[in-house]
């Protein structure tokens, strides 16, 4: 292909939020978590990328969080609240065509439904036993148990 029609394309690639719970993030495995990443990539371009953890981490995974292009978020309560407040801020930032949330369960299905509305949904998490409501609200979806 030309390059005129590459750049065509690339104008043309949807762009993701991606917000992750720091509990789904330190249960993946580093070579998991670049294939979720190269999968989130198929979808579209990554335009911003947090997990929010609730407690101080290694530097080492400090920084190869940083290195896979993932900014960690360390929070001092409940990671739940922030994980909703931020994804409302990037809802109501409208500068994104897909919101992709990394949630280990359904606390935040209501946040989930109010996204819905107004962008397409990329689900990721841990097993669908326990996210099951929140899937019939996302558009796509991965399941880290099915990547093995």
């Amino acid at each position: 292909m030309t390059e005129r029609v590459l750049n065509i394309l690339k104008r043309q690639s949807k762009s993701i939020n991606c917000i992750f719970e720091g509990k789904l993030v330190k249960s993946i495995l580093s070579d998991q978590l670049t294939d979720i990443i190269e999968q989130i990539k198929q979808v579209g371009s990554i335009r911003k990328f947090i997990a929010i953890f609730e407690h101080q981490l290694k530097s080492e995974v400090f920084d190869s969080l940083i290195e896979s292009g993932i900014s960690p978020m360390i929070v001092s309560s409940d990671s739940d609240i922030h994980l909703a407040l931020e994804t409302m801020e990037m809802i109501n930032s409208k500068q994104m065509d897909i919101l992709c949330l990394g949630i280990v369960d359904d606390s935040l299905l209501p946040v989930i439904i109010a996204a819905r509305e107004s962008y397409e949904i990329l689900l990721i998490t841990s097993s669908e036993e326990s996210t099951r409501k929140s899937h019939s609200y996302a558009d796509y979806s991965i399941s880290i148990e099915k990547l093995g």
